[in-house]
C-alpha cells in the first residue's frame, strides 16, 4: 500500500535575481559568484527565520517556512542585505497553503501560484497573495497594499496580490504587474498584431456605445433611489427601504463602482428633486430607480438606470423572483448593474456579493423590517430592532447577516445602557464570523463593538479586515476613520474621512473630524470653517463643543461663551450632554462656578454614571470640589473614577481617553508620578489633542514639570512634522 503523503500548511517562498540571464551572457564567472553570494546569504537568514531552503533553481531559490511571519521577517531582511549590497536585485513572491513534502522536495499548488507571484513584481519588491495577507494582518511590523486582483499564468483563479512597503522596499504599481503578465504571455508578433487589431476594434465599439460620450465624466458612480412600491401598502413599507439598502451594501462591495449610501439615499424618499440635481449634489453618474411590484407568492422589481444630466435611459430591466429566490433578488441585480458599468469583479467581490444571506424568506421579511428600525437610531427602535434579528436567526440559526445586525444594534444600545448589553455585542459578531469566515459585514461589526466597549486596537483589527474583504463598506470606511484618530494617525484619518464623504456627502461625522484635526494642527480659522460645516449638517453637541474650544484656542472667548449660552437657552429638552458641554466650555473659559454647577446638573441627569467609562465629569467636578476644600467629596469621586478606569484597562479597553482620564485624577490628588505615567499611556495610546492641557486650568502648574514638557514635546514634534508634510485638507472642501 502507497505510504500516506507528509501534507503541511506551509507559507512557499520564491525569490529571483533580476537581469541574471544578460549577466550570464556578459560574464559567467561573475554571474557564478553572484549566485553563489545570493544562496550564502539566503542560507543565512533563513536560518534566523525557520525557514528551508529546498532547493536551487539556477538564479532562484524555493525556500519553505511553517509562517507567514517568518517568510515575510525573511524576505525584508535578505531584500535589505541585497539593497545595500547594491550590485543585484530580488523579486520575491510568497503564497501559503497546503503543500507535500516528499523527498526533499515540494509540491502542490501554493508552489506554482508563489512562483508565478515572484514572477510578476517588480526589482527590490516582496509580493504575496491575500491567504498571507490575512495571516499577517494583527503584526504590525509589517506595512501592506493591496495591487488588486490579476489572472496569472496556469493559475485557475484570480489573485488578490499584495505588496509589503516596509522600507526599503520597492512596491509595484497596478501597471507594474499588468505589464509583467502581458511580457509574460507574449505571442509571435503575427498574433500580436492580430490581436491588437482585434482588441482595438472591440475598444472602438465600447467606447462609441459606452464611454463615446459624457455620461461617465464623473467616473463609474451610481446613486440608488429608495425603491418605491407599485401599490402602496403600509404594511410592507420595510420592503422598499430594506431592498434598497440591500441593493447599495451589495453594490458598495464593487470598489470599481462609487456607491452612495443608504443613509443619504433614504433622504430622497419619495423626494421631488429633480434627478439632474440629485447627481449633481451627489456627484455620481447615473440614478437607480426601481419599483416593487407584489405578486401571487412573488416580487417584481423593475428597475431604470439614468443618465439624468445628459438626458439618456442606459438600461432598463425586471427581476423577478418567487418564495426563498426572493433573498437572491439583490445580490442578482447588484451583478446586472456591475455588467453594464463594464465592471470587472475580483475573486473576492464575486464572493462577498450575496455572502450570509438566507433562503428562508420569512427570515429575510423579518431581517428587512430590523434593518428599518434600526436606522432610526432610538433605543425604542433599537430594541425592536434586536428582536427581530432575534427572530430571523430562530427561523434560520446560520443566518450570518442578521446576526452582524444583532451585533451591531447591542453595540448602539450599548451606548444607552452601559450596563447590561456588554458582552452581547461581540457574542453575536463572532457568531456571524463562526457562519461566515470572511464576511465583511461581520468584521464590521466587530469593529463597531469594540470601538463602543473601548477597544479601539481590536476596533482597528476587525475593521480593517472588513475593508479587506470589501474596501468600500460605507459604515466600515467611516468607523476606521475614526478609529485611526483615536489611535492617533491623523493622516490616515484625513484620508478615510475624504473616503466616507464621497460615499455619504451629506453625513455632519468627516467635516467634525477634518474639524478636530485642523484645531490640533493649529489651523484655527480652518477648523472652524470645516466645523460650522459639519454644525449645519447636523446640530451634533460635539460639534459645538469643538466649535467654542476652537474658538479659545483662538482668542475668541466672548464668541464661546455667547455660543454655549445660546445652545442652553436654545436646547428645547436639556439632558446631561447639554450640561456636560457648558461645564466643559466654562472651565477652559476659566468659569469655575458657571462650570461647578454645569456639571452638578449634568451628574444628577444621568444617575448611571458610575457605569459609563467615558463620562468625565466627575473627575471636573472632584476639580472643583478640591478647590473649595471639600476633600472629602473630591477625594471619593476621584477614587471611584480611578477603580472604573484602571477595571477597563485591565478589561482590555484602551481608548486614550481612560488614559486621560487617570492623569487628571492623579493631578488632583497631588500624585505626579502616577499622573505623568498615565499622561504618557494616553499619548502612546492615540491622544494628540494638546488643548485638553495646554488650555485646562487643572494642569496650569504642570508646565514646568520635566516629564510634562518632555510628552507635550513628542506631541508638538508629530504636529510640525505633519504641518510640514504635503498633508491635503483642502480636497473635502468642495460643494457637494
Amino acid at each position: 500500500m502507497q505510504a500516506e503523503l507528509n501534507r503541511k500548511l506551509s507559507t512557499v517562498y520564491f525569490s529571483d535575481i533580476v537581469g541574471y540571464t544578460r549577466l550570464m551572457g556578459k560574464d559567467e564567472n561573475a554571474a557564478f559568484e553572484l549566485m553563489k553570494e545570493n544562496l550564502r546569504i539566503h542560507q543565512e537568514v533563513l536560518a534566523d527565520y525557520r525557514g528551508e531552503v529546498i532547493k536551487e533553481l539556477g538564479d532562484g531559490i524555493l525556500a519553505v517556512f511553517g509562517s507567514a511571519t517568518d517568510a515575510l521577517s525573511a524576505g525584508l531582511e535578505i531584500q535589505k542585505r541585497c539593497i545595500k549590497a547594491g550590485h543585484y536585485q530580488l523579486r520575491i513572491g510568497l503564497q501559503s497553503g497546503e503543500i507535500i513534502f516528499d523527498h526533499g522536495d515540494i509540491f502542490g499548488d501554493a508552489v506554482n501560484v508563489a512562483s508565478r507571484i515572484q514572477s510578476v513584481g517588480v526589482p527590490s519588491s516582496i509580493v504575496f497573495s491575500d491567504r498571507v495577507c490575512k495571516e499577517i494582518y494583527q503584526d504590525s511590523r509589517f506595512k501592506t497594499i493591496k495591487l488588486g486582483g490579476f489572472d496569472l499564468k496556469n493559475v485557475a483563479h484570480t489573485l488578490e496580490l499584495y505588496a509589503l512597503t516596509n522600507a526599503p522596499l520597492s512596491v509595484p504599481k497596478h501597471a507594474d504587474i499588468l505589464g509583467n503578465i502581458k511580457y509574460q504571455e507574449g505571442s509571435p508578433w503575427k498574433i500580436r498584431v492580430g490581436v491588437v487589431a482585434i482588441v482595438l476594434l472591440f475598444f472602438a465599439l465600447a467606447y462609441s456605445v459606452f464611454w463615446g460620450d459624457s455620461t461617465w465624466d464623473r467616473g463609474k458612480s451610481i446613486a440608488v433611489l429608495p425603491f418605491e412600491l407599485k401599490n402602496s401598502n403600509k404594511g410592507l413599507e420595510y420592503l422598499e427601504d430594506g431592498l434598497t439598502e440591500n441593493v447599495i451594501d451589495q453594490l458598495s462591495k464593487i470598489e470599481s463602482i462609487k456607491t452612495i449610501a443608504y443613509q443619504t439615499m433614504k433622504k430622497y424618499k419619495g423626494s421631488k428633486v429633480p434627478l439632474d440635481s440629485v447627481a449633481k449634489r451627489l456627484d455620481v453618474s447615473v440614478v437607480l430607480k426601481g419599483e416593487i411590484e407584489m405578486l401571487n407568492g412573488a416580487i417584481r422589481i423593475n428597475l431604470q438606470l439614468l443618465d439624468p444630466i445628459n438626458k439618456k435611459n442606459i438600461w432598463r430591466d425586471s427581476f423577478e423572483r418567487e418564495g426563498d429566490l426572493i433573498p437572491e433578488l439583490q445580490s442578482e441585480i447588484a451583478k446586472a448593474i456591475a455588467q453594464k458599468f463594464n465592471a470587472i469583479l475580483s475573486l473576492e467581490e464575486s464572493s462577498q456579493i450575496g455572502k450570509g444571506e438566507t433562503t428562508n424568506l420569512d427570515a429575510y421579511n423579518l431581517r428587512l423590517q430590523g434593518i428599518k428600525n434600526y436606522g432610526r437610531y432610538q433605543s425604542d427602535d433599537l430594541q425592536v430592532a434586536a428582536i427581530q434579528f432575534k427572530q430571523a436567526i430562530e427561523l434560520d440559526q446560520n443566518y450570518a447577516l442578521a446576526y452582524a445586525d444583532l451585533a451591531k444594534t447591542y453595540a448602539q444600545l450599548y451606548s444607552y445602557s452601559p450596563d447590561s448589553l456588554k458582552d452581547l455585542s461581540l457574542s453575536a459578531s463572532s457568531k456571524a464570523l463562526a457562519i461566515e469566515p470572511k464576511l465583511s459585514e461581520g468584521y464590521g461589526a466587530q469593529g463597531l463593538a469594540n470601538y463602543y466597549l473601548g477597544k479601539v486596537e481590536f476596533a482597528k483589527n476587525s475593521l480593517e479586515l472588513a475593508l479587506n474583504y470589501s474596501p468600500t463598506q460605507s459604515q466600515a470606511l467611516g468607523n476606521i476613520g475614526i478609529i485611526y484618530f483615536s489611535r492617533g494617525d491623523l493622516e490616515q484619518s484625513l484620508k478615510y474621512q475624504f473616503i466616507s464623504s464621497e460615499r455619504r456627502p451629506d453625513h455632519f461625522l468627516p467635516y467634525q473630524i477634518v474639524g478636530w484635526i485642523c484645531r490640533i494642527l493649529g489651523r484655527n480659522d480652518e477648523a472652524l470653517a470645516w466645523l460650522n460645516r459639519s454644525l449645519s449638517i447636523a446640530e451634533h453637541p460635539n460639534s459645538l463643543e469643538l466649535i467654542a474650544t476652537t474658538m479659545i484656542k483662538n482668542n475668541m472667548p466672548i464668541e464661546a461663551e455667547k455660543l454655549i449660552s445660546t445652545y442652553l437657552e436654545d436646547t428645547i429638552n436639556q439632558n446631561s450632554e447639554t450640561f456636560k458641554i457648558a461645564g466643559t466650555v466654562a472651565l477652559y473659559l476659566n468659569k469655575p462656578d458657571q462650570a461647578k454647577s454645569y456639571f452638578e446638573q449634568s451628574m444628577a441627569l444621568y444617575p448611571e454614571y458610575e457605569s459609563d467609562p467615558f463620562y468625565g465629569v466627575p473627575i471636573k467636578l472632584a476639580y472643583f470640589y478640591s478647590r473649595s476644600g471639600d476633600n472629602t467629596k473630591a477625594i471619593d469621586l476621584l477614587d471611584e473614577v480611578i477603580r472604573s478606569r484602571r477595571n477597563s484597562i485591565e478589561n482590555g479597553m484602551d481608548d486614550y481617553n481612560l488614559f486621560l482620564d487617570l492623569a487628571t485624577a492623579y493631578w488632583i490628588k497631588g500624585d505626579k508620578k502616577l499622573s505623568f505615567q498615565y499622561l504618557n499611556e494616553a499619548y502612546l495610546n492615540g491622544w494628540r489633542d494638546l488643548f485638553f492641557v495646554e488650555n485646562n486650568p487643572i494642569f496650569s502648574n504642570a508646565k514646568s514639570e520635566l516629564e510634562y514638557l518632555r510628552i507635550v514635546g513628542q506631541i508638538n514634534d508629530y504636529i510640525a512634522e505633519l504641518n510640514a508634510s504635503d498633508l491635503e485638507i483642502s480636497q473635502l472642501n468642495r460643494e457637494k
